[in-house]
């Protein structure tokens, strides 16, 4: 791994996100909200319990939807190795992963309180605080097999960590995070990260066409066009759409279920 300082803005820029076109994080970022609004149509039950006339469409905004969590691991790594205030990051991250808890429980398991299961939020900042010391671990002076096990170990903490606390995907969201990380040097690297690391999507049942979660791979031509700026966005966009649209769909189903 070259020796890179990736919390150097501009030497970040002229590696490998500087010659990639055509879309911003903020254009990418609003595809993955629009797509992850419309598959929460869906998985909340809303549409499909408006009767078999929404069922077609439901199963099409359950895969459409499948597009956002890679993109969401993405440019989880790009905060974590481009932002100025990592502690405010976190913070951030942690503050809102409380506030949405609420929303989420109401809203995907009809529960004031559901401690089974946490937000995809809290998945996101567990899996920022993994890469953030394994970056840490990288920039030592250490042998090699040493910064293997401690990536391992890291790792292994992380996403054990997820699994305890049930958070949304659990240990396969961080593992998705910290393997997109460590392709970070590579625009092909990045795309067998996500393949890998979203393979578990085929697993999952449920659903009438369980094999079209393999839509989650849509996600990777989206990444791949990243020319590496930011656009036109604010920051707190997605912490507060995040909540909101889940609150949204709650009331939808309290008007029309």
């Amino acid at each position: 791994m070259a020796n890179i300082d990736y919390k150097d803005k501009n030497n970040y820029t002229k590696t490998r996100l500087r010659n990639r076109k055509y879309l911003t994080s903020a254009h990418i970022k609003y595809i993955a909200m629009f797509t992850m609004f419309l598959s929460h149509l869906a998985q909340t039950g809303f549409l499909y319990d408006l009767g078999p006339d929404y069922w077609a469409i439901a199963d099409i905004f359950v895969f459409l939807g499948r597009i956002s969590m890679p993109i969401f691991c993405f440019f989880t790594v790009q905060a974590v190795i481009y932002t100025s205030n990592i502690k405010k990051y976190f913070m951030r991250m942690f503050i809102f992963a409380l506030i949405s808890e609420i929303p989420f429980d109401l809203t995907i398991h009809e529960s004031l309180f559901y401690t089974d299961s946490q937000n995809v939020i809290f998945t996101l900042l567990i899996g920022a605080l993994a890469i953030y010391f394994i970056d840490l671990l990288l920039k030592r002076d250490i042998n090699l097999f040493i910064r293997i096990i401690g990536i391992i170990l890291i790792s292994v903490l992380f996403m054990l960590l997820a699994s305890i606390l049930q958070t949304d995907y659990e240990f396969m969201g961080v593992l998705a995070i910290i393997l997109i990380y460590l392709a970070k040097d590579s625009k092909f690297l990045t795309a067998l990260a996500i393949i890998i690391g979203f393979a578990f999507e085929f697993a999952i049942g449920g659903y009438r066409i369980a094999v079209s979660y393999g839509f989650v791979y849509l996600s990777v031509p989206l990444i791949m066009l990243y020319n590496g700026q930011r656009g036109k966005q604010n920051k707190w966009a997605f912490y507060i759409f995040y909540p909101a649209h889940l609150l949204i769909i709650y009331f939808l189903k309290l008007l029309f279920i």
